[in-house]
């Protein structure tokens, strides 16, 4: 069985080169080379020592190191260097889901979430969003693995810390066998790193990335945190797929994460501050009903009024104004459109500008 065309994938390569204002990513608005060298203190001299051979397929020790050391009590041998976190997520599955399993996720989800899993036969249990971050709820669902993305794709949503304290308790007490994707946690809605369930002990497992948080997914950095024996498989897998990440993406991604301290603190008030400047004029753009800020990561639900379709709103605003926005259908869930707040700050102020006063889109 092949998966679905990947409807977000789709839409995004057609229109994010294109568009003036770009509110339909994921990640923040990518940097130049020589920016990210900077961020991540590396000079061209030190890219032209670095040996043009594969990574361990593992990845580097170095930037294993790196990565534990985001998670409490996680090993450098308990992590998984992958082409990005897509990569992750293929692993993961195929290793962590037996034969004619239930996968439950919140609902609406990123595809690659429920798709991979469906394509390996799994039943995929929805679990929506407006009840999703309540513990209670996840108490009363049966399934083979439990698959929380947190802070929330496309939501923005996050648990508080008395529900996620309450959800750690009963997976570990239960024994339950849980996929955290915490792609956004670099970007919590307060501090400098948000909260993480990963726990490999328990087998509470992880995927992640810094690469949209940092403005940089050309580097295709990832990885899987999982114990040992679960990542021996996972490793073997990818030996048929990626085989190893680029040692130039590598260094890079170990320069970043060992930087992070000096340029993070920035980002994470850009992304703040558009969120801040969306939330105060979302009422007054054209044929919008609800929007809630997002609490962490970089992207927001907004709902249009009834019986609009969020394609032909996306298409058309994106035709007269050349801002971008992702449409709902494309999470299969209409009447929404997912907004990201990755942009530069002058785009997105005229951005909106555009936006609001274009009251001929239906």
């Amino acid at each position: 069985m092949e998966p679905r065309e990947f409807f977000i994938e789709d839409r995004l390569e057609r229109f994010r080169l294109n568009a003036f204002c770009n509110l339909g990513e994921s990640g923040l608005a990518h940097f130049l080379l020589e920016e990210v060298m900077d961020m991540a203190q590396i000079s061209w001299k030190d890219l032209a020592k670095i040996p043009m051979n594969d990574s361990p397929n593992q990845g580097s020790l170095a930037l294993r190191e790196a990565v534990a050391a985001l998670y409490p009590g996680v090993r450098p041998e308990q992590v998984l260097i992958t082409t990005g976190t897509g990569e992750a997520l293929y692993l993961a599955f195929h290793v962590a889901l037996p034969p004619k399993a239930k996968a439950a996720l919140i609902w609406p989800a990123f595809q690659a979430l429920y798709e991979i899993p469906k394509m390996l036969g799994a039943e995929i249990i929805q679990v929506p969003h407006e009840r999703a971050f309540l513990a209670s709820t996840w108490k009363e669902i049966q399934a083979d693995l439990y698959i929380i993305n947190h802070p929330h794709n496309p939501t923005g949503k996050t648990f508080s810390e008395s529900e996620w304290n309450s959800l750690l308790t009963h997976f570990k007490e239960q024994k339950k066998k849980v996929l955290f994707d915490e792609h956004y946690r670099f970007l919590p809605g307060a501090g400098s790193l948000g909260r993480t369930g990963v726990d490999p002990i328990h087998s509470l497992y992880g995927t992640g990335s810094f690469t949209k948080c940092f403005g940089v997914t050309g580097l295709r950095v990832g990885w899987l945190v999982a114990e040992e024996s679960f990542l021996k498989r996972a490793r073997s897998f990818k030996d048929y797929l990626t085989h190893t990440v680029s040692p130039i993406s590598e260094r890079m991604a170990l320069g970043l994460l060992k930087s992070k301290e000096s340029f993070l603190p920035k980002i994470q008030t850009r992304v703040r501050e558009n969120i801040r400047m969306f939330d105060s004029v979302w009422k007054d753009l054209p044929h919008t009903k609800s929007f809630t800020a997002p609490a962490g990561g970089l992207v927001g639900w907004l709902e249009l009024e009834s019986g609009i379709s969020s394609e032909v709103y996306a298409d058309k605003l994106f035709e007269k104004t050349g801002v971008f926005v992702l449409p709902g259908i494309n999470f299969e869930e209409e009447g929404y459109l997912r907004i990201g707040f990755g942009e530069r700050e002058e785009r997105m102020k005229e951005g909106l500008l555009r936006w609001r006063a274009c009251t001929d889109l239906i």
